[in-house]
C-alpha cells in the first residue's frame, strides 16, 4: 500500500500542465505530458493499479485548441500555429468550440461538474439490468451499492473552506463577511491546500479533487482486494 500512495503522488504531480489566466488565478489545462497517453505493458509492483489512476483521470474534461483544421493540446504549440498560420486559437471543450478562454473556461468548469456527478451515481440499464457506477458495471444491486457508498465516502472527505487573511471558516457567509469587513478578497481552499481567489477555479478544482479521491479509494480497495486474494491463495 505504501507503494501505491506514492504513485498516487506522484501521478498528482505529474498531472498539473499548462496554467491558463482567469480573473487573476491559475488553472491547469493541457500540455504534452498531460495529454491522455496509453498504459505500457507490462506493469509491475503496483503498475496496474497505478496505472488505472491515471487512466482514470485522464478522462476528466479537458480544454484543447483548435488552429484552422488542426487540434492541439498544448496551448503553446496552438500559439505557434496561430502565428504560422495566420488564424485565431479557438478554445474547444467536450467538442464545443469558443473565441474567448474564459467562455471555454467556464464550460470546462460546468461539463466537469457534470462528468463527477455522473460519476458517482449510480446509473440502471433498463434492458441488460446492470447498474454502472464509478466506472464499473454490475449486475448485483448490493455490490453497486457497496461501490456508491466508497464513492461517497470518498468524495465526502474533500470539502471546500474558506480563508481571510489569518482567518480560516468552513461558512461561505461568515467569509464573505470578513473579506467585506478587512477589505480584501477571501480564497478558496480545496481540501486544506490549493487556494484560490476566484470561484470558478475553486468550483473546478473541488470537482477535480472530488473525482481524484474516488478514484483513488476504488483503486485503494481493488490493491487491497487482489493483496487478500493473494495471499489466501
Amino acid at each position: 500500500m505504501k507503494f501505491l500512495k506514492m504513485s498516487v503522488v506522484a501521478l498528482l504531480i505529474a498531472s498539473v500542465g499548462t496554467v491558463s489566466a482567469i480573473e487573476g488565478d491559475a488553472v491547469s489545462t493541457n500540455e504534452p505530458a498531460a495529454c491522455a497517453k496509453s498504459c505500457p505493458s507490462g506493469s509491475k509492483a503496483g503498475g496496474e493499479s497505478t496505472c488505472a489512476i491515471s487512466t482514470a483521470l485522464a478522462k476528466l474534461p479537458k480544454m484543447t485548441f483548435a488552429v484552422g483544421d488542426e487540434s492541439l493540446c498544448c496551448s503553446e504549440m496552438a500559439k505557434v500555429k496561430s502565428e504560422e498560420l495566420k488564424k485565431p486559437v479557438a478554445f474547444v471543450v467536450e467538442d464545443e468550440k469558443f473565441d474567448s478562454e474564459d467562455k471555454a473556461f467556464v464550460a470546462l468548469v460546468a461539463h466537469t461538474e457534470k462528468f463527477v456527478s455522473d460519476f458517482a451515481t449510480p446509473h440502471t440499464c433498463s434492458v441488460s439490468g446492470n447498474t454502472s457506477i464509478a466506472g464499473e458495471t454490475c449486475g448485483c444491486a448490493v455490490k453497486a451499492g457497496e461501490i456508491a457508498s466508497k464513492v461517497k465516502a470518498a468524495m465526502s472527505k474533500v470539502t471546500m473552506t474558506y480563508k481571510v487573511g489569518a482567518e480560516e471558516c468552513s461558512c461561505p457567509t461568515q467569509a464573505a463577511s470578513l473579506a467585506t469587513a478587512a477589505g480584501t478578497a477571501r480564497k478558496f481552499v480545496i481540501a486544506g491546500e490549493e487556494e484560490t481567489t476566484c470561484d470558478m477555479t475553486a468550483r473546478l478544482n473541488l470537482a477535480r479533487a472530488k473525482y481524484k479521491a474516488a478514484v483513488i479509494a476504488m483503486a485503494a480497495d481493488a490493491s487491497e482486494s487482489l493483496e487478500s486474494k493473494t495471499v489466501t491463495n
